[in-house]
């Protein structure tokens, strides 16, 4: 793991290393003279684990919500300190491998914790981490606070398309629909982001390769990996839609070879984590998709982003659905249609049961326990004419809530259970998710906040589909 630890001092003299510390113009302005306390901070890689990703841009919120510092720690050297803080409850947010060259990164006056940071125009990502913890400070007291970092996008590693046709124009790597951006505060936000990556003609000029590594944002349920081939002038797109979702903290290398006059194409993608190692492999022509897919995991690990969800049903195949995308608000195959994405090739679907369950007792039980009466419900719930049943995402959740009006209002026009967004008059509805350690735990609907599940936590079956256009 890569870890910083945030030390709360009363004096720290740090001159040696005010070379490597960037303050924003207006960071004393709340924090300057107005305390009595000193925030230290300083960072470091657990043993073992790799660098920390530099620049990092360190964001400290009071308990009112105010952002009352901004620094930037330059390199592992570095180390600073906030002085004349007062005694408080701060929460600290940090981003480490975003810079303001290549991301749109807040400034203390504007920074919220759920504030976007996105990729400024004709930039592409760098290796991201991002970290959360909260530390109490009182007067004249001494605090230690160690903060987490998680790494927030998958590396696609390297790229070789062989027995390309000598005449081809342009080879080119489309993954889709990934994360479009992440919130100060880490949560993913947007599920319409695409990765691109032109591939170069080597000198046999039937072999194309990727120039370089590229960084790029997990996928939001299984992605679609689509190989596009430029032949006189006309573009012929060869895609596969994976039957898991693309994990950030993986590394990706993609191996594909094209055989005979018919273009038909077989290759593997095998996604190496720094934790274990996936493999896809995957045969397409011009009318018809396969492929199967092994995951060998490494010990535990941070398996965050896209769906990483494992509930139980059944397993999706990793082949496009046959038909027609259905709409938005209607029954498809006796389960409700949520959200409908259009990828230009492809529609991804997400699909929601038509009825939750509850009451499940988790007390005194182990995750093993837990998880295995969340997956009995989860079968109950799924539909045999429809593959990949699991848990939601917290993204799904926070669609779900956001549009429960008019979900609602459909769900009730179909006969299906209504989307519980209320527990009671003092607090939302909890759902039950897999959170990024791989543990069954329980979300608020309203913030996304996990919480220990309890006999109202909510088990709702959803699922992901990809229709050709």
């Amino acid at each position: 793991m890569l870890y910083f630890a945030i030390l709360a001092m009363a004096t720290l003299c740090l001159a040696s290393c005010s070379k490597s510390v960037t303050d924003d113009d207006d960071n004393t302005a709340i924090t300057a003279g107005q305390g009595n306390s000193n925030l230290s901070i300083l960072t470091r890689a657990g043993e073992g684990e790799g660098s920390v990703a530099y620049p990092v841009v360190l964001y400290v919120f009071n308990s009112s919500n105010q952002c009352v510092a901004v620094k930037t720690l330059a390199d592992e050297t570095a180390e600073l300190t906030i002085e004349g803080l007062k005694a408080d409850t701060y929460n600290v947010f940090a981003i480490g491998g975003a810079d303001n060259t290549r991301y749109s990164l807040p400034t203390q006056a504007n920074a919220t914790p759920t504030t976007l940071i996105t990729l400024l125009e004709g930039k592409v990502h760098e290796d991201l981490m991002t970290g959360r913890n909260t530390v109490v400070i009182g007067d004249d007291e001494d605090n230690q606070l160690t903060l987490a970092l998680q790494r927030k996008v998958a590396m696609v590693k390297q790229v070789e398309v062989k027995m390309v046709p000598a005449d081809a124009e342009a080879v080119s790597l489309v993954i889709t629909p990934l994360r479009e951006a992440f919130q100060l505060n880490g949560e993913y936000s947007g599920e319409a982001g695409s990765f691109t990556q032109d591939l170069v003609k080597q000198s046999d000029n039937r072999t194309w390769k990727n120039a370089t590594e590229q960084y790029m944002l997990p996928s939001v349920g299984n992605a679609t990996i689509t190989i596009k081939m430029t032949l006189d002038g006309n573009v012929r797109s060869y895609s596969y839609t994976c039957a898991e979702p693309l994990l950030a903290n993986y590394k990706l290398n993609i191996d594909a070879t094209y055989t005979g006059n018919t273009f038909n194409m077989t290759g593997t993608l095998t996604g190496a984590t720094w934790e274990g190692e996936r493999t896809i492999t995957f045969e397409f022509n011009e009318d018809n998709v396969t492929g199967s897919e092994e995951t060998t995991q490494g010990g535990g690990g941070n398996n965050e982003g896209g769906n990483g969800n494992e509930g139980s049903g059944n397993t999706p195949s990793g082949e496009t659905t046959e038909g027609s995308a259905p709409a938005v608000g209607t029954d498809y195959q006796g389960a409700y249609v949520l959200r409908s994405v259009d990828n230009g090739n492809t529609v991804t679907v997400t699909l929601m049961s038509a009825e939750d369950y509850s009451g499940i007792s988790c007390n005194g039980k182990t995750q093993e326990q837990i998880k295995a009466e969340v997956d009995e419900a989860l079968i109950n719930l799924s539909i045999d004419a429809v593959d990949g049943w699991r848990l939601p995402t917290k993204e799904e959740l926070e669609y779900t809530y956001n549009n429960r009006s008019e979900v609602n209002t459909k769900l009730s026009q179909l006969g299906f259970k209504s989307f519980s967004y209320s527990q009671n008059a003092a607090s939302s509805s909890r759902y039950f998710i897999v959170n990024s350690e791989g543990n069954y735990t329980g979300c608020d609907v309203s913030n996304r906040n996990e919480i220990n599940p309890n006999t109202a936590t909510i088990v709702r079956a959803f699922t992901t589909l990809t229709f050709n256009k």
